[in-house]
């Protein structure tokens, strides 16, 4: 509709009825409704907050409290976790840098499905032990290159082998399991000779906890002396309805007693076992825990006040009572799924995952009760064959070595090289909001002996982006490899990079098209951080110490209409051209505050433009009362709001 110069100006519509009015032109006014509100920091501290601009600024300098955060900036987020990490280690406060590259340390490819331990002799030697089928070897070079390890072979027991089960150590003797296989065996560590049959019991596992010796077969535990046979009126247990169902695992020390952990019926369970303190025999297990049904155990061991399990749902870390033995777990850290193997060091827990992958957790620090941070750790490296899980773990100064069972056993290159590249990624950025915002400028920075520091900024979103856009905030001399930032928007395309490598950056560029940035609109982005080895110099990579991006928020704008409408008994037409037209002053002005209080959607056109309104106010100045005394008459000022 467009309203003709001798009719009135603007017409409202309310439901089916069309109100047409004159107005007060001089009066009347149309204004864009601000998207920000007067920022006030309250704080103690400048931070983030106290940017008095119209840009929204999001930024990261500890990534310490680990990965599986989705969302980075949800009100309960925390601002030093991550969704997903790969060849990244987050564990320095204030940085990230890159993990070690693994390599094989087999003597061939067809060791797989090995067990793996590593013992240290009195002298403070460490042998890494390796059992492959009814073969045992060992090293004691085992950090050395894959080809320069070597294995020696213990002889095979005189009587005969069978499959190996398991190895154990009291830092003199090795013991080794065979199952229904044979009996257990026993030699002296570090040496090559056939090991003795070492008492009359075939056990499953052998464990040495705490200087004292567990039997473990299927569904009995016991402990067993230094000749190989159950100790006299100490731990002899047998599960209930024992079955092949019904499987004792593995066995720890807490403070005041043991723990084994088990699985019943496809459903894991921990029970504790006392000592009793006349003459410190070991007491009938008592079961103090049991997993949600359907969830196993495949490992458990006790460490700094609590126990780590291993599932085969993920990972569960539980608390110690250490006054009565007492167990309470926490929720399932599944998304790695299935965990299979576990070890200790430092402050830290490491868990065997599927494909290959070894996983982390830091336990001084947790991101909520009994859920420590954690992220991706060292991954197999394979030897042309498939990743498979990581059924043993063992540390040995500073380092991680683990069993591929596809690939056998891995452990850090000897050259001490990191891998080739390792990436995190950011959660989701949203600034809490749900509308759109306009990406306008991306920062990395990096450790000032690393890699060179610069900023990207962008002058303008209706422009492309290109060098002339950037200014330089530092550079260095030295550089490890490079960093590059890459954000996504919600549709997971690539819209930005921004690489940090020797005095050398490169532009802005959308990577799918492989061309100049142009503006983008999302509601939320994603950051993947891209760190690559120095391409020289194997053991250097470069040290991130912070990303920042700002964006630009873009709702859908509101206008604000003040409307000064000519509100008489008889009112004139916009050009004094035609008929006065007769208004009942009280009944439009009750019709337009009915829409208002109800909150309805009406139609408002002024000229050739038509834009669906609500009424948010309604004042009514008046000039006199009408002549046949019924209301006002006067000017009603109309206060609309566009609805987007």
């Amino acid at each position: 509709m467009v309203h003709k110069a001798e009719r009135l100006p603007v017409t409202i519509t309310v439901g089916a009825t069309a109100h047409s009015y004159n107005i007060e032109v001089d009066q009347y006014r149309r204004t864009t409704v601000p998207t920000l509100r007067e920022q006030r920091d309250t704080s103690n501290e400048p931070g983030e907050q106290s940017i008095d601009n119209q840009f929204w600024v999001r930024s990261q300098t500890d990534w310490s409290f680990g990965s599986g955060q989705t969302h980075y900036d949800h009100a309960d987020s925390n601002r030093a976790r991550f969704s997903t990490s790969a060849g990244v280690d987050p564990w320095t406060k204030g940085q990230i840098s890159l993990l070690p590259k693994a390599e094989t340390k087999n003597d061939d490819n067809s060791w797989t499905n090995l067990i793996m331990r590593i013992f240290k002799a009195a002298n403070g030697t460490e042998y890494m032990y390796v059992a492959n089928g009814s073969t045992l070897e060992f090293t004691t070079n085992f950090a050395a290159a894959n080809d320069s390890v070597g294995w020696t072979a213990v002889s095979a027991p005189s009587s005969g082998a069978g499959t190996i089960t398991d190895i154990a150590s009291d830092g003199t003797n090795v013991f080794i399991a065979y199952g229904s296989a044979r009996v257990a065996t026993k030699t002296t560590l570090g040496a090559t000779t056939a090991p003795a049959d070492f008492g009359s019991l075939n056990p499953d596992n052998i464990q040495v906890v705490s200087g004292r010796m567990f039997f473990i077969d299927q569904s009995t535990v016991s402990e067993i002396n230094s000749s190989g046979a159950k100790v006299s009126s100490s731990l002899d247990s047998t599960l209930p309805l024992a079955s092949t169902a019904n499987v004792w695992k593995k066995v720890c020390a807490g403070p005041v007693g043991f723990y084994v952990a088990g699985n019943s019926q496809g459903t894991g369970f921990i029970s504790f076992i006392s000592v009793a303190a006349a003459d410190g025999l070991l007491d009938e297990p008592q079961q103090v825990a049991e997993l949600p049904r359907g969830e196993e155990i495949n490992d458990m061991i006790s460490y700094a006040g609590i126990l780590a399990i291993a599932s085969s749902k993920g990972l569960r870390i539980a608390a110690i009572d250490g006054a009565s033995g007492s167990v309470t777990y926490g929720p399932l850290i599944d998304d790695v799924g299935e965990v299979y193997s576990l070890v200790s060091d430092e402050r830290f827990v490491w868990f065997g995952g599927g494909s290959g992958k070894v996983y982390r957790a830091d336990l001084s620090r947790f991101s909520e009760t009994l859920v420590p941070a954690w992220a991706a750790d060292m991954v197999s490296v394979g030897d042309g064959n498939s990743l498979s899980d990581v059924t043993y773990l063992a540390r040995s100064s500073g380092k991680t070595y683990f069993i591929d069972s596809g690939n056998g056993v891995q452990g850090p290159l000897s050259t001490g090289s990191l891998v080739d590249s390792g990436t995190l990624t950011v959660g989701s950025i949203r600034w809490n909001s749900h509308f759109d915002k306009i990406l306008r400028t991306i920062e990395i920075r990096s450790a000032p002996d690393s890699v060179t520091q610069a900023v990207k900024q962008w002058a303008d979103s209706s422009v492309t982006y290109g060098d002339a856009d950037e200014f330089w905030v530092g550079q260095t001399a030295t550089v490890g490899g490079s960093v590059k930032a890459t954000i996504s928007n919600d549709d997971n395309n690539s819209i930005t990079t921004a690489t940090l490598t020797n005095k050398v950056q490169a532009d802005a560029v959308d990577e799918t098209s492989g061309s100049a940035l142009t503006p983008q609109l999302s509601e939320s982005y994603k950051i993947t951080l891209t760190l690559t080895r120095d391409g020289s110099t194997v053991t250097a990579g470069p040290q991130l110490e912070s990303w920042k991006i700002q964006a630009f928020p873009a709702p859908v704008r509101v206008d604000e209409i003040i409307l000064p409408i000519i509100l008489k008994s008889r009112v004139g037409t916009s050009r004094g051209l035609g008929s006065a037209i007769a208004y009942d002053t009280k009944e439009e002005y009750l019709a337009l505050r009915t829409a208002m209080a109800n909150k309805e959607i009406v139609t408002y056109q002024e000229g050739s433009r038509s834009d669906t309104c609500v009424i948010d106010q309604i004042a009514m100045t008046a000039e006199k009362l009408s002549d046949d005394g019924n209301w006002w008459e006067g000017v009603c000022t109309l206060r609309l709001l566009t609805v987007p």
